[in-house]
């Protein structure tokens, strides 16, 4: 059987088992699953939750040396990448790479809208910020010159990562949160519109800080209260209960604090699609996620305060409400107004449709799992 390695930046759980498609990829090939998080990010490894997925084929690397050992037992055929463009990302790649006959395969399948930054913002951070201009400058440059690195077949998830890829050879396909949404449109509906659901996106904890170098936009004191205080009167106002969609990567410290952050709404652990197709509206900041309000047609209301308006995600919030033309609410300055229900539940539904086709899915691509899509493609393409 051909070999897979997929290339991955965090821990493998669960979801990751069924996101990468590796019960369809394993009736055909052999498949690896790679952990560079000792490696790239070894503190956060450290502080990992013991909630690792187990795969028998899961390999942790912690080093060249490890990476150069494994490849000495086991060459792959293909290598599917998931990990980010920077420096240590690059060697992993070009380690693995020096076997040329390898078909390295780029994933471009979970695009977001992301803000677009004009001059005046530019000359602003140049002129006020230095250090930070010079440093995203050095960044950007990196990233797009030195640390770009050339796939052979890219996968896509929708039209505007069509535009961004610079790879000729194209798989047409869709964002992993579709595998889900195929799996769930048509199985029986419970509690249909019984309920409003939040979607946490792990606004104070999210492992992706570490391995991105952000920090949180806000700290859990200043953000908890607040968005339990706001959710609990959208409510009594909305007169609909309002449930949590807890995070998967949520830490077990922070969820073991939940009952008295969230002050009586109910939160829920995995499931977040199934919530959304069953609920009456979405709140949510800019969680990815936000897919499956697109993919079930539900309205969606985007949640902000000051301190998350003024941090660097405060223009991410804004760039998912533009994309749909959806409405904002500030949880501090709107916190005593009187909430429109019947406006809050509009939907413009050629922006869901274009969202849709740029950010979700390739219009025409086949209508079934990912993976079989991949698979498909190398039978037809390559004789490995």
């Amino acid at each position: 059987m051909k070999k897979i390695f997929f290339l991955l930046p965090g821990q493998f759980l669960r979801r990751e088992y069924f996101r990468f498609g590796i019960d369809i990829l394993k009736k055909n090939f052999l498949v690896k699953t790679l952990d560079f998080t000792p490696w790239l990010n070894p503190e956060l490894y450290q502080d990992y939750p013991n909630k690792a997925f187990y795969f028998r084929n899961n390999v942790s690397i912690s080093s060249e040396k490890d990476l150069l050992n494994l490849l000495n037992t086991t060459q792959p055929d293909i290598v599917v990448d998931a990990l980010s463009n920077n420096k240590k990302a690059k060697r992993i790649k070009k380690i693995i790479k020096q076997n040329s006959k390898i078909l390295f395969v780029g994933l471009f399948i979970n695009t977001i809208p992301h803000p677009k930054t004009n001059i005046k913002e530019i000359l602003k951070i140049l002129i006020l910020k230095p250090k930070k201009f010079f440093y995203k400058l050095f960044k950007f440059v990196n990233i797009n010159y030195f640390y770009n690195f050339k796939f052979d077949p890219c996968i896509v998830g929708g039209l505007h990562a069509m535009s961004k890829t610079k790879t000729k050879e194209l798989i047409l396909g869709h964002c992993m949160d579709y595998d889900i949404y195929l799996d769930i449109k048509n199985k029986p509906v419970n509690n249909n519109n019984s309920y409003a659901v939040f979607i946490d996106d792990g606004m104070t904890h999210h492992s992706d800080y570490s391995i991105l170098n952000q920090k949180p936009p806000i700290s859990v004191d200043d953000y908890y209260p607040l968005l339990a205080k706001f959710l609990n009167k959208f409510a009594i106002e909305i007169k609909l209960p309002v449930l949590f969609a807890t995070h998967p990567k949520t830490p077990d410290h922070i969820i073991e604090k939940f009952p008295n952050l969230l002050k009586g709404i109910k939160y829920q652990i995995g499931n977040t699609a199934e919530l959304v197709r069953n609920s009456k509206m979405v709140l949510l900041h800019q969680s990815t996620a936000f897919s499956f309000a697109v993919l079930f047609n539900k309205p969606v209301v985007f949640l902000t305060s000051n301190k998350l308006r003024d941090s660097w995600i405060g223009p991410r919030i804004d760039n998912f409400a533009k994309s749909v033309n959806g409405q904002i609410i500030n949880m501090d300055n709107d916190l005593n107004k009187p909430l429109d229900f019947q406006n809050l539940l509009k939907i413009d539904k050629s922006k869901y449709k274009n969202y849709l086709d740029q950010y979700l899915k390739v219009p025409n691509s086949p209508d079934i799992p990912l993976w079989e899509i991949f698979s498909k493609y190398i039978e037809k393409h390559f004789t490995l």
